[in-house]
C-alpha cells in the first residue's frame, strides 16, 4: 500500500502540495475546513482579505511558474480576480476532487511507531498518515494590542473589514503601517468623514511601480547585479531618494532602521492622501478615553472606528506549536520548511517575502518537499545528503538583512534569494526533481464565459 500523507489546507500553499504530489504518484488526502480552495482568497471565508485589497506583488512573482496569469490582466490583480486564478489553477490541474471540502483537521499528532495521526473534527478514531504537510497559512489570527483606557466607538481589527462600506461616512483611525492600513486607509481618506493613521514607528513606503517596471520585479532584477550588498542598497537608497524623496517631506518622522531591516510597504496612494491632506499622521497611542485617542505627542482625535491593522498571530491550533516553532515564536526548520529531526514534517507557507509573492515560492516549497519524500525511497544517498544538511544548515534567504526583532519579520525572507537556494536543491536532486513543466495559461474569464454560452446554445 502507497505512503499517503495529510495535506491541511487548499489555501494558494496547499494547492501547490497538491498538485506537485498528484504530478509525483504520492498519494494524499487534502483536507480544507471551508466549502472552496483559496484560503484568504476565497471571499467566504471568515478571514478573507479586505474586498478592496490588491496583491501587492506583481504578476511574474506572484503567479505559479508553470499558470499564467491571462494576458489582459493588469500587473496587480484584485482579491477576485486573485481568487479565480486560485479557482482556475485548482480546475486546470484537477484539483478539486482530490480535496476533501468543509472538513477541519482537529488534531494532528506524531505517533509513537513513526507517521503522523490526524483526528478530523466529528471523528472519533485518528487516521494514519506517513507525513504530515502543514499549510494553514498565518494570516488569519489577529495581534490585538492594548492601551490603557478604554474606547466606547467601533472597535475592529483589520482581519475584520471586509468592505469600504464599514468605514463610509465614519471618523477612522488606523494603527499599523502595513499594507492593510495603507489599503483601508486610502478608502477612508475617500470615504470616512476623516481618517488618522496612527504608527510608533515609520517604515519605507514603496511605490508599486519604478522606471516603467513594478517595484518588485525590478529588485528581483537588479538581486543578480554582480555587486557588493552595500553598493547594491547605497543605490537602492538612493533611488528612493530620488523616486519618493525624504520623510519629512511629508510630515513624516524618518524610519529607526536602514532600508528593508523591516518589511517596506507597497502602496501608491497613500503617501499622495498624506500630501493632500485626506489623512492626518499621528504616533503611537497613549490612552483611550471614550471616544477619544490621545497619541503620544499629547493630541487626541475624536474617532468612531479605531482599525487595529497590527498583524498576526502565527498558530497551529491542530497541533503542538513547539514543534514548528521555538521559545520566541521563530521558526524552527531549515528554509521554514523541512523539520531538522523528522523526515515526514513540512510547513509550506510559512514566510513573508519583503518583495514578491508566497504562490510561487510554495510551488518550489512543493517540489522540494516531493523531491525528499522521493528520494527517501528511490535514492538513500541523496536522502542521506538532503537529511544531513537540513539538520544543520542555516542558508542565508535574507540577502545579508539583519531584519528588526519584531513579530512581523520573524519570518521574513528575500525572494530572489529564497527562490534561487531552492532551484539549487532541486537540481542537486536530479530527476528526483521532476521534469520542468510548460506553462499553462489561464484561459481568459471573457473567453471561458463566451465559450460556455456556445456550449448552452448548441
Amino acid at each position: 500500500m502507497a505512503k499517503r500523507y495529510c495535506i491541511v489546507g487548499a489555501g494558494a500553499s496547499g494547492l501547490a502540495v497538491a498538485k506537485t504530489f498528484a504530478e509525483r504518484g504520492i498519494a494524499f488526502d487534502c483536507f480544507e475546513a471551508l466549502a472552496d480552495i483559496g484560503g484568504l482568497w476565497n471571499p467566504d471565508s471568515p478571514h478573507a482579505v479586505y474586498g478592496s485589497t490588491y496583491l501587492n506583488s506583481s504578476e511574474k512573482l506572484s503567479r505559479y511558474p508553470d499558470f499564467n496569469f491571462p494576458e489582459e490582466w493588469s500587473y496587480y490583480v484584485s482579491c477576485a480576480q486573485a481568487q479565480a486564478y486560485l479557482r482556475a489553477y485548482a480546475e486546470e490541474f484537477g484539483l478539486y476532487p482530490r480535496i476533501t471540502f468543509n472538513t477541519r483537521v482537529a488534531r494532528a499528532e506524531r505517533d509513537a511507531d513513526g507517521g503522523w495521526r490526524a483526528t478530523l473534527e466529528g471523528e472519533t478514531n485518528p487516521r494514519l498518515y506517513a507525513g504530515l504537510v502543514v499549510a494553514n497559512g498565518h494570516h488569519w489570527q489577529p495581534n490585538l494590542p492594548t492601551y490603557p483606557g478604554t474606547f466606547d466607538g467601533e472597535v475592529l481589527h483589520s482581519h475584520d473589514v471586509k468592505s469600504k462600506d464599514q468605514v463610509k461616512g465614519k471618523r477612522v483611525l488606523v494603527v499599523g503601517a502595513g499594507n492593510s492600513a495603507v489599503d483601508i486607509l486610502s478608502d477612508a481618506a475617500l470615504d470616512g468623514v476623516r481618517a488618522v493613521h496612527s504608527m510608533r514607528r515609520t517604515y519605507y513606503f514603496f511605490p508599486k511601480m519604478v522606471f516603467g517596471k513594478p517595484t518588485d520585479t525590478f529588485i528581483d532584477l537588479t538581486s543578480r547585479w554582480p555587486l557588493p550588498r552595500s553598493v547594491m542598497r547605497g543605490l537602492y537608497k538612493l533611488g528612493m531618494r530620488v523616486l519618493v524623496g525624504p520623510h519629512w517631506r511629508y510630515g513624516l518622522e524618518p524610519p529607526d532602521h536602514d532600508l528593508f531591516e523591516a518589511h517596506p510597504t507597497a502602496c501608491t496612494t497613500y503617501l499622495d492622501h498624506v500630501v493632500h491632506g485626506r489623512i492626518a499622521v499621528k504616533p503611537g497611542i497613549e490612552r483611550l478615553d471614550g471616544r477619544s485617542v490621545i497619541f503620544t505627542d499629547g493630541s487626541a482625535e475624536e474617532v468612531d472606528l479605531l482599525v487595529y491593522a497590527t498583524g498576526f498571530r502565527v498558530s497551529f491550533p491542530f497541533m503542538d506549536p513547539s514543534t514548528i516553532l521555538d521559545a520566541q515564536g521563530r521558526s524552527k526548520l531549515f528554509i521554514h520548511t523541512f523539520h531538522r529531526e523528522f523526515d515526514d514534517l513540512f510547513v509550506v507557507g510559512l514566510f513573508e517575502p519583503a518583495e514578491g509573492g508566497v504562490w510561487q515560492l510554495a510551488d518550489y516549497q512543493a517540489r522540494l518537499i516531493a523531491s525528499f519524500i522521493g528520494a527517501q525511497d528511490a535514492d538513500p544517498v541523496r536522502a542521506a545528503w538532503f537529511r544531513k544538511l537540513k539538520a544543520h544548515a542555516t542558508p542565508d534567504i535574507g540577502h545579508g538583512i539583519r531584519y528588526q526583532d519584531t513579530p512581523w519579520h520573524k519570518f521574513e525572507i528575500q525572494h530572489y534569494r529564497f527562490r534561487m537556494y531552492m532551484k539549487r536543491l532541486l537540481k542537486k536532486f536530479g530527476a528526483l526533481a521532476g521534469p520542468a513543466a510548460e506553462p499553462r495559461t489561464m484561459p481568459s474569464p471573457d473567453a471561458k464565459a463566451e465559450a460556455a454560452k456556445l456550449k448552452l446554445a448548441s
